[in-house]
């Protein structure tokens, strides 16, 4: 093994085993946990989700890091920390893929521009327990060992590498745009023959899951939630418009070391690619200190029109996304224009984007990863291809140095909900029976310090029970943890002692949770504390959520 891949892999595994559970972690915890007992059953259980238990087989988790998850359940249990150590396979693999994909591309550049994309905000932040970088590194895997089958004519490696298209899809169906890929560059680079071998060979294992859990539950988890999609009343097109906007902003910082490492190559003058540099560090460092309420720029508090982080964001997001079209419109209109890398890459850029459009139920920065790798690939290629405009030395530590910071910032805003979950859990008599209500990472806490969850019109709490409430702001729409919209807000009963309340504030503004996850700007001001939790104790006997 190369010591550069270890060691980039190392920094991403450590990174991510420093941050405690959060969001949708939990979920896939309790998948492994559950995997892990019964191998031969994944969805035949229930799951605690937003407010109340729900079949497991209503969680979208295909099954390829449920699985990889419940073997390292097996040997070291249920311990988050030692579980991301687990996954320190997925961080290499990503690692392996973008070096081949880089030597093959943007051959020169590899010693800068693989730790700008490995340690960019595209990656370093977004590991977590979630789907989404072990699918782009299966899918990036894929596209790297069927160039190989292409360079060789091997129909051996042509499975191989449908069959690694397969486990990305099996990771999170938003890697149905793989065998696209794999498609694309047979397409370019005249290797039609291989390409339908991988792509079938993509098709048939995705399908074989799918149709051994069709035998067993009587339907595909895939075409269970597929089902699930409908167009708002607004109609599918415009929802796909306003997911233009959202992508923008989430490449606002998940782009921005790429668009700068391009941006001297395609010919933009050293001073004003700094100038843009130093404005974004210092839109950054306002957004950092600013409460939300203050950074609304133009209309009101209840109603802002433009805000200080859909400026930042999104203008910068805009220059990424201009940015990869000058590289795209240089590399096509250049001597070598019919050179296959040139349509491959540039078309690969354009299937992630239709990907993002056409696969994307929400808004959230995990939803661009992919575009975000391609568009890093471009950004290299166009640098390969022009040697007499190279990137200026400050370019990759400033790429990677915004990586670090999101996820210092990101592992910091999932502190309060494992803190404060340990906190109430500790006020709290040994061998009384404690309640909680809440979702994502205080979920994983409370549940860890031996609580149960309080369904609203089913729980029934007697006298002398204590119950754990996160105690939202009154004009939060979407705090955290959410608990779900049956009870909302969750209220304590009258006449309930308040044991203890525990809030987790700080002069830093900038949040990520759960905005980075599930929202349209990835960093934000706040306007009240990061979380505030109170313990109660019951007088009385209660069903949750009954006044």
């Amino acid at each position: 093994m190369n010591s550069r891949l270890l060691i980039l892999a190392g920094v991403v595994t450590l990174a991510n085993a420093a941050k405690p559970v959060v969001v949708d972690d939990t979920a896939y915890l309790a998948f492994a946990r559950h995997i892990a007992a019964a191998p031969a059953d994944p969805y035949g259980f229930e799951l605690f989700w937003y407010d109340a238990p729900e079949p497991a087989m209503d969680i979208l988790c295909p099954p390829v890091l449920p699985y990889w998850l419940a073997a390292g359940v097996r040997v070291v249990g249920v311990e988050p920390v030692l579980l991301k150590l687990w996954l320190f396979p997925v961080a290499w693999l990503l690692a392996w893929a973008l070096r081949d994909l880089l030597r093959r591309f943007a051959p020169g550049t590899e010693a800068a521009a693989l730790p700008l994309i490995v340690l960019s905000p595209a990656v370093l932040p977004m590991v977590n327990l979630m789907l989404d970088v072990p699918a782009a590194a299966l899918g990036l895997a894929a596209l790297a060992v069927f160039a190989r089958a292409a360079d060789r004519g091997s129909w051996c490696l042509a499975v191989g590498a449908g069959l690694l298209a397969a486990l990305a899809m099996q990771t999170k169906y938003t890697a149905l745009v793989a065998p696209a890929v794999l498609g694309w560059y047979g397409l370019t680079h005249r290797r039609l023959a291989l390409a339908v071998v991988a792509v079938a060979a993509a098709a048939g294992g995705f399908a074989a899951w799918e149709g051994l859990v069709q035998l067993k539950y009587g339907t595909s988890h895939f075409l269970h939630h597929a089902g699930q999609q409908a167009a708002s009343e607004d109609g599918w097109l415009a929802d796909k418009f306003d997911l233009v906007a959202p992508l923008a902003g989430h490449l606002g910082v998940l782009g921005v070391g790429f668009a700068l490492y391009a941006q001297r190559s395609l010919g933009l003058p050293r001073g004003l690619i700094a100038g843009g540099a130093v404005l974004w560090l210092i839109g950054a460092a306002l957004i950092a200190v600013t409460s939300g309420a203050d950074a609304v720029l133009v209309g009101t508090r209840e109603h802002p029109k433009l805000t200080l982080p859909t400026l930042v964001w999104r203008t910068t997001g805009a220059a990424v996304l201009l940015t990869a079209l000058a590289a795209a419109l240089r590399l096509l209109g250049r001597r070598d224009a019919r050179d296959a890398g040139n349509w491959f890459v540039v078309g690969w850029v354009l299937l992630e984007l239709g990907g993002y459009f056409g696969m994307t139920p929400f808004p959230a920065a995990r939803r661009v990863i992919g575009v975000s790798l391609a568009v890093g690939v471009l950004a290299a290629r166009v640098v390969s291809r022009t040697p007499a405009r190279p990137p200026a030395r400050w370019v990759v530590p400033f790429g990677v140095g915004a990586g670090v910071l999101l996820a210092a910032l990101d592992g910091y805003d999932a502190l309060p909900e494992k803190v404060l979950a340990e906190r109430a859990a500790a006020v709290i008599p040994a061998g009384s029976r404690a309640w909680y209500v809440g979702h994502w990472g205080f979920q994983f806490y409370c549940e860890r310090a031996g609580m149960t969850p309080a369904v609203v019109g089913a729980s029934r709490l007697s006298e002398g029970d204590y119950l754990v409430l996160p105690r939202f702001p009154a004009e939060a729409d979407f705090p955290r943890p959410f608990a779900g919209w049956l009870w909302f807000p969750p209220e304590p009963p009258a006449g309930a002692e308040v044991v203890a309340e525990f809030v987790w504030d700080d002069g830093l503004k900038a949040q990520t949770v759960p905005n980075l996850y599930g929202g349209t700007e990835p960093v934000v001001g706040r306007d009240h504390p990061r979380l505030r939790v109170a313990v109660y104790r019951l007088t009385r006997p209660w069903v949750a959520g009954e006044e």
